[in-house]
């Protein structure tokens, strides 16, 4: 169940398991019949979890991390940290703040296998609730019975444009018609400051936003802290401080490894001062 759940498909899980996929069917069949309880429905598009499904499936991830724990222990009496992290968060937060708040004590713990995944905001909740990530960040206080919060520290979001090139009026670079930052910054402001004959193009990711407005293809809204020593863009004055706070997130548990305590550790100490 836990790895048909993790792989979110059959096929893939009974390969990895090494037995076949009718095999591993009839297995989960099995615990559900057992529980009298539905943990997965079966769609085509792959397993879903049910609510009693999801609830099991944290109970797996403590089980694997106290096992994980154990087995390092036993291996080596140093106190190297051992076992995996997996976090996920959007992109330019994942890149100039999490990694960086993190790459002191990876190096010297190499034993620690790390997973950084990127995924658009609106995937994130999603993921922490599919167990395809232990942490997620957020721009955004997530506030949701039985997930624990930390806030991170405030990014600062400001309008910026080409130092080179004339910018078209009225046009914002923005991630995908998905993104809301241009919007919720401008809805801070005062009602005369949105921007007049408004249009968007999407540049993918925040560095091809960043990109596009050295290039002149538009004004972005744009964390203060990615504009280090860039001298291709500059910021627009006139604007009231616009702040979100980061947080990271992960589900409340019995028991909490040592690595993962060390993860919550060094963030919450590091983040902030990424993000000044």
């Amino acid at each position: 169940f836990f790895k048909t759940a993790q792989l979110r498909s059959f096929s893939r899980a009974a390969e990895s398991l090494g037995i076949t996929q009718s095999a591993l069917s009839q297995r989960v069949a099995k615990l559900e019949d057992e529980l009298e309880l539905t943990l997965l429905i079966r769609d085509p598009a792959g397993p879903m979890l049910t609510e009693a499904g999801e609830t099991l499936l944290r109970h797996c991830q403590v089980s694997s991390s106290l096992e994980q724990e154990v087995l390092g222990q036993l291996k080596s009496s140093t106190d190297q940290f051992r076992g995996s992290i997996r976090i996920a968060g959007f992109s330019s937060v994942l890149r100039s703040v999490i990694m960086p708040s993190l790459a002191e004590f990876l190096r010297e713990h190499s034993q620690v296998q790390c997973d950084f995944r990127s995924f658009a905001m609106d995937e994130l909740s999603d993921v922490l609730r599919n167990a395809e990530a232990d942490f997620i960040i957020l721009d955004y206080r997530l506030q949701k019975k039985g997930i624990v919060e930390h806030i991170l520290g405030p990014e600062e979001y400001v309008v910026i444009e080409s130092v080179k090139h004339k910018v078209p009026e009225g046009l914002y670079l923005d991630h995908s018609p998905q993104d809301q930052a241009t919007e919720l910054f401008f809805q801070n402001q005062n009602q005369s400051q949105f921007p007049k004959n408004f249009r968007r193009s999407f540049m993918g990711d925040v560095y091809g936003i960043l990109n596009g407005t050295e290039l002149g293809l538009g004004r972005s809204i744009m964390s203060k802290h990615l504009l280090k020593e860039n001298k291709k863009v500059r910021i627009v004055s006139g604007y009231k401080p616009y702040r979100r706070d980061i947080t990271l997130n992960y589900f409340e548990q019995p028991y909490y490894s040592r690595l993962h305590q060390e993860i919550v550790r060094q963030l919450t100490k590091n983040s902030v001062s990424h993000l000044e």
